[in-house]
């Protein structure tokens, strides 16, 4: 599986993603003006945190369409993880998810694929082949 960088970095929505199979820690605020508007680019470290369990949850055990919830009652943040459709191929299990986050008035709605090999971290998109020697 390819690596996967600190997700604040991967995508605009960023404010639904983040597990803590994907990310290591979050990126600094002020490399995100692209981000700007975003959900994500309010989001406080506890935010994070509970967006990466949600996210996690959510990837191991909800069933297609039964939605995950986070909220941090301290910065007001809060988002839904749903699940839409999962498939399986060989060793390879890919989820894609719609990622709906909000805070300090801004909200985001994205769709993101999440895949990983048998007994492997997930990640976003198609893993890589595993190379043959």
């Amino acid at each position: 599986m390819r690596v996967v960088k600190p997700v604040r970095r991967l995508a605009p929505l960023l404010a639904a993603i983040a597990a803590a199979v994907l990310i290591a820690q979050p990126a600094a605020a002020a490399s995100l003006g692209w981000m700007k508007g975003e959900a994500a680019s309010f989001f406080t470290d506890r935010d994070w945190e509970l967006l990466r369990s949600t996210l996690d949850q959510a990837l191991e055990s909800a069933a297609d369409g039964d939605a995950r919830e986070w909220r941090n009652e301290s910065s007001g943040a809060g988002g839904r993880l749903t699940p839409l459709v999962s498939e399986t191929r060989g060793d390879v299990t890919c989820r894609r998810l719609r990622i709906e986050s909000t805070a300090k008035g801004a909200s985001s709605s994205h769709r993101y694929l999440f895949c990983r090999r048998a007994g492997g971290a997930w990640g976003l998109g198609q893993p890589q082949e595993t190379p043959t020697k």
